[in-house]
């Protein structure tokens, strides 16, 4: 049992007043004991005002319990001047605690509960110390000790219920995610019957327009679970991009699938938003799928965010959020299953501008803008260029590669995967 650390307002049993401390507690504790049933009413009824209505009867009579069990061992306690190394806690309260997690009920609410019960039992027995025949300074006395001796009991019985609450919230999320972890590797499969109940069963809807993700801490530790972290950063994408609801699946330690419910909206994720929210969180990372609708849309847009992913792994770009709906990403990602033919055909369609200089960076960078764009008017305001220093790249570019612009296509991917992949891809 934890070790416990008297209260400074306690009376030291080393002190000279100790004894008569504790005649005078051990009488409190005879006086309240006459009044047990009473106490136990009112210690009810007070937490009862204090807490939400639980709604359920068979948790209120454990409630009960565990306050009738609480009570007994206090006056107990009191009576015979028991120290809390001895004393065991009581089965009611650890039960009430359990229950309560287990309909999801917050561990603030035992904090509450106990709060108000320890009020409302240390004002009653400060009306009996009132009545208790003693001078002033010894009343003064024991009350200060009463209110540190239930201080004390209070820290040590809400630390062994916050623990078996959090104990059970956590096997109850367990349990919860390995369900919720089946079902939707089911509908990934789309194997037979799996839609059958999944909305009530993980409170998510299939019928909607959804964005998948996968999110990750880059260069987590594998001692370390991040799951909560990721749990939390997913409910803060959801909330700043304005999803209805969302769909959390742990993969591993510091991997996630995620699916934000959208209703409606077919529009795809803010980037920016997105992005905004993961500079609060460095280590984090996100890919996103496609906005895609119902059971076909929940798994395709996961595919997409497991492509999406797979390019940013393969990347040294670092960049936080990788979309499959951005500019060539959706193509890039399926030429990833050998690294070194594309390193290879980039070279052949570059040539020297695919060496890893600062020079040869800054004309892939004007080239691929200016392909895109078509103009070099529209891609000096891009880049804050003259034009003519546009013109200038453009063609030291084009002279470079030596074969101008007859195989656009290709050049264009290239500097897009370039553009996306970073140094990986060069030559040195």
């Amino acid at each position: 049992m934890t070790e416990q650390v008297p209260h400074r307002r306690t009376v030291p049993p080393d002190s000279p007043e100790a004894a008569e401390i504790a005649r005078l507690t051990a009488l409190v504790g005879e006086r309240l004991q006459r009044r047990f049933d009473d106490l136990n009413a009112s210690m009810n009824e007070a937490i009862e005002e204090a807490i939400v209505d639980l709604g359920d009867p068979d948790l209120t009579d454990m409630l009960h319990a565990s306050v009738e069990g609480n009570i007994a061992t206090i006056l107990h306690m009191l009576r015979h001047d028991i120290p809390l190394e001895r004393v065991q806690p009581i089965t009611a309260a650890t039960e009430y605690a359990i229950r309560l997690a287990q309909r999801g009920v917050p561990g603030t609410s035992l904090r509450r509960a106990y709060h108000f019960g320890s009020d409302d039992l240390l004002g009653q027995a400060f009306e009996e110390v009132r009545q208790i025949d003693v001078d002033p300074d010894t009343r003064l006395r024991l009350l200060h000790h009463l209110a540190g001796w239930m201080h004390s009991y209070v820290d040590w019985i809400t630390r062994i219920v916050l623990d078996a609450h959090e104990g059970e919230r956590r096997q109850v999320e367990e349990r919860s995610a390995s369900i919720a972890a089946t079902l939707v590797r089911r509908v990934l499969e789309d194997s037979t019957g799996a839609h059958h109940d999944f909305a009530e069963r993980t409170g998510y809807r299939l019928d909607q327009h959804h964005v998948a993700a996968v999110v990750w801490m880059a260069g987590a530790n594998p001692a370390v679970d991040h799951t909560d972290a990721l749990k939390s950063l997913a409910d803060e994408l959801g909330s700043a991009t304005g999803s209805s609801a969302a769909l959390f699946t742990a993969v591993d330690r510091s991997t996630a699938w995620v699916w934000w419910g959208r209703n409606g909206d077919a529009s795809p994720l803010a980037a920016d938003v997105v992005e905004l929210v993961l500079t609060r969180h460095e280590q984090a990372r996100v890919a996103l799928g496609q906005t895609g609708r119902g059971a076909a849309g929940f798994r395709t847009s996961h595919r997409q965010a497991g492509a999406a992913r797979d390019l940013a792994r393969a990347a040294s770009t670092g960049q936080q959020v990788t979309a499959h709906g951005d500019r060539a990403v959706a193509v890039v990602a399926m030429l990833l299953h050998d690294m070194h033919d594309l390193a290879g055909w980039v070279g052949d369609v570059l040539g020297p501008l695919a060496a890893d200089t600062d020079n040869a960076a800054r004309l892939r960078e004007t080239l691929l803008t200016f392909l895109v764009s078509g103009s070099y008017q529209a891609t000096g305001e891009r880049l804050m260029l003259h034009r003519n220093t546009v013109k200038y790249r453009v063609d030291r570019a084009l002279e470079l590669r030596s074969r101008g612009l007859e195989d656009r296509l290709d050049v264009e991917l290239a500097l897009e995967s370039v553009r996306l992949l970073g140094d990986v891809l060069l030559s040195r």
